[in-house]
């Protein structure tokens, strides 16, 4: 893992140029899309980009970007997890999440994040009453912004499947949607 961005909460945030626009991605994003999430966790754009194809076509999943002018320079994503019989008992509770949320280097302190998140939780809110999501401790930035938008704490001592969580090092949250 690649690590996170330095976070510099009282750095002045200078003005964008360009037109910023927040949507649903289309096939067409997710190439740029999948460009951003290897820049922070390695691996392969391709399979990223697969995997994000699989993510348009599931209608329990949603892919937002943001773009300046045209150009896709953010990418955030919502799950539904199911908590299954038989999974570990401490594993997260069923529902939407949600999940890697990137802004381009250059584009960071412009409040993409911002709208990112919000767009993630009026989706989510067509479709739910709360949201969770799960956070590494150490990402001060993302613990501010999920703060913001009243997520609370739920708990340190959980399990998500397929997510490489070290005991301790992560918070599960919780925000209301609706209300």
């Amino acid at each position: 893992m690649k690590g996170f961005a330095e976070y510099r909460p009282d750095e002045a945030r200078r003005p964008a140029d360009a037109v910023i626009s927040v949507r649903g991605a289309l096939s067409g994003d997710l190439e740029a899309c999948a460009r951003l999430i290897v820049t922070r966790t390695g691996g392969s754009a391709s399979e990223r980009r697969e995997r994000l194809l699989g993510d348009l076509e599931n209608p329990d999943r949603y892919v937002a970007v943001a773009c300046a002018d045209e150009k896709v320079i953010g990418y955030g994503g919502v799950i539904r997890h199911e908590a299954l019989p038989g999974m570990p008992a401490d594993t997260a509770p069923s529902g939407y999440y949600l999940i890697g949320l990137i802004v381009a280097p250059e584009w960071r302190r412009h409040g993409i994040g911002d709208l990112l998140t919000a767009d993630r939780l009026r989706w989510t809110a067509e479709r739910a009453d709360e949201v969770y999501t799960f956070v590494n401790l150490s990402n001060a930035a993302i613990l501010d912004l999920h703060q913001r938008f009243r997520f609370e704490e739920v708990t340190r001592t959980f399990s998500f499947p397929n997510a490489p969580l070290e005991a301790g090092t992560c918070v599960l949250l919780r925000a209301p949607l609706n209300g």
